[in-house]
């Protein structure tokens, strides 16, 4: 299990008894984003590598570095947060609309 690992890895309380696997997984995953490990944080969050196929990591990843590239902070959950930005950002769009926004980007 990738969270218990990334839990023992960082010094993160195992899984207490009576914990949910997603309570589990969702509290090592605040934990790791608020020390500055967003990657380890949406691997235990999804319990998959970031690199996995089958798993969902890369979307809170890509949800973290949109934010902040876009400086935005949002309050609530932010493995949350991440997971619904990275979603939003990876939705195809209009592909004169993404040049347009990358020249926008590169300009300051």
């Amino acid at each position: 299990m990738i969270t218990a690992q990334r839990a023992q890895e960082f010094g993160i309380e195992a899984q207490r008894e009576g914990e949910s696997d997603y309570d589990f997984r969702d509290r090592v995953a605040n934990q790791l984003r608020a020390m500055g490990h967003p990657i380890e944080a949406h691997e235990a969050f999804s319990n998959r590598l970031y690199d996995d196929p089958e798993g969902g990591a890369m979307d809170g990843i890509v949800g973290f570095i949109a934010q902040a590239m876009a400086g935005k902070s949002y309050s609530g959950n932010q493995i949350g947060n991440d997971i619904v930005a990275g979603v939003v950002a990876q939705k195809s769009q209009d592909p004169m609309r993404d040049a347009l926004i990358l020249m926008m980007a590169m300009m300051g």
